[in-house]
């Protein structure tokens, strides 16, 4: 059963990214500052939050496991801290938040962006499997496998993967993924869209009908849409509009599109997205929801 199902709306927060506090003066640096936005965000209503670990200079932190521990177990001394950090290439952090739970806390989302692990993958439809296109034997493509064996140790883990799909051709492969049991559902999407960056989805909301019309019937997913480095508030509020309008989530957050709300705090984007859910006669899901939906175990510690 879909969130949709019960009236309600998976919101997630993206509080940091990449971009600075020269682009807007409230993105959270540092793990102190990043645990305040996540504990303030779910106060506020999101049932996700999204965080890059970094330094209190700004500086990305991908590899150091350390700060996102600091971050989510601070974050759980006033939450349900349902969030997960970011990664570039190597997922040794994550698997050490996996074995090493932050106190308070258990890691369950983990990012997984297809496009940091397939490359030139074929589909062979007679056989119903993905294959690899080789162009010889010193192929480096030869060393990326179309099933990421980082798929099986997310399972062994615990962990469901919050997918990240830029463009159409990674929508193909995660349904096909999904169609042969490669991807575990119910799916967890995120559909990005930007008017700056031309690998992601273009930012016209038909394209989100487009993307959903690739998803097969059988597929149990819960998709969210994410306007990214985006130039225009009014083309996120169509983004989220439609969005809703489609039973999917939404993304909101500072370290998302910093430069179409350069004054906003994390919390008031989740306000802003709060009401128009609301508007639309829906709620956001909980933590306690998100839990459910995906099968893993209650929080044990102090509940949003």
């Amino acid at each position: 059963m879909s969130f949709r199902d019960d009236g309600k709306v998976y919101l997630e927060v993206g509080v940091n990214e990449v971009v600075s506090k020269d682009d807007n003066p409230n993105v959270p640096y540092g793990a102190q500052e990043t645990a305040r936005d996540v504990v303030e965000c779910i106060q506020h209503g999101a049932t996700v939050v999204h965080f890059h670990a970094r330094y209190d200079d700004g500086t990305q932190a991908w590899v150091d496991d350390e700060v996102s521990r600091t971050v989510l177990s601070t974050a759980a001394g006033a939450v349900d801290p349902l969030a997960y950090p970011s990664y570039h290439g190597s997922l040794e952090h994550i698997w050490a938040l996996a074995k090493q739970p932050p106190q308070g806390t258990r890691l369950l989302l983990t990012p997984f962006d297809p496009v940091q692990h397939i490359k030139r993958v074929l589909w062979l439809e007679e056989e119903n499997r993905f294959g690899v296109i080789s162009f010889g034997p010193d192929d480096p493509n030869n060393a990326n496998p179309p099933y990421p064996p980082e798929l099986d140790r997310f399972a062994d883990l615990g962990l469901v993967p919050n997918i990240a799909v830029f463009n159409a051709a990674d929508m193909r492969w995660v349904t096909l993924a999904a169609r042969i049991g490669v991807l575990r559902q119910p799916l967890n999407i995120k559909l990005f869209f930007s008017d700056r960056w031309v690998s992601n989805n273009d930012p016209d909301p038909d394209v989100i009908d487009f993307l959903l019309s690739r998803i097969p019937a059988g597929i149990d997913h819960e998709t969210v849409v994410v306007p990214y480095a985006m130039s225009s508030a009014q083309r996120c509020e169509q983004l989220w509009e439609r969005a809703l309008d489609r039973g999917l989530g939404i993304r909101v957050g500072v370290g998302d599109c910093p430069w179409a709300f350069p004054a906003a705090t994390n919390a008031e984007m989740v306000d802003r997205a709060v009401d128009l859910i609301t508007r639309k006669g829906l709620e956001p899901a909980t933590q306690a929801d998100l839990r459910k939906r995906v099968g893993a175990p209650a929080a044990t510690g102090v509940s949003s």
